[in-house]
């Protein structure tokens, strides 16, 4: 078994990252900034364009990148946000299941590992994680918790 935990200054540098998942909602800011525009446009109060934008460009600028995980071709990084100097190297190969769970309070990705050890990662977005995990692990992917 190949995966292991380690240093973030230790990840390979030659392999270009795929996809991300990121907790910043970069979508949603464009998508107020463009609300913002077309009150302009539209016979809505200019203020509220003026918020909307406002708020959107200093959230984009000042808050800070949450970064969750990162896919790779042949792996996967996940980061630990307690600590973003430890990220956790998981290979596709080393991967036996996954499932995503939605709590009341919490969601979580479950990665189990072929050495019995389980990651969990804490989630916010069914979609966006499912999407994700498809794109490289659908054959891998367990249809309900146990």
């Amino acid at each position: 078994m190949k995966s292991k935990e380690l240093k973030t200054y230790n990840l390979p540098v030659d392999n270009p990252v795929i996809a991300q998942i990121d907790a910043k909602p970069n979508f949603l800011f464009v998508i107020m900034i463009m609300i913002g525009m077309f009150s302009f446009i539209a016979s809505f109060p200019k203020i509220y364009g003026v918020i909307l934008i406002g708020f959107s460009i200093c959230a984009l600028i000042y808050m800070p990148r949450v970064l969750l995980m990162e896919f790779y071709n042949e792996y996967l990084v996940v980061y630990n946000k307690a600590d973003k100097n430890n990220c956790v190297l998981i290979y596709y190969e080393d991967i036996t299941s996954w499932y995503y769970s939605r709590g009341a309070s919490h969601d979580y990705l479950y990665i189990e590992l072929s050495d019995g050890r389980q990651e969990k990662i804490d989630a916010f977005s069914k979609s966006i994680f499912e999407s994700n995990m498809n794109r490289f692990l659908k054959d891998k992917r367990r249809k309900s918790a146990q």
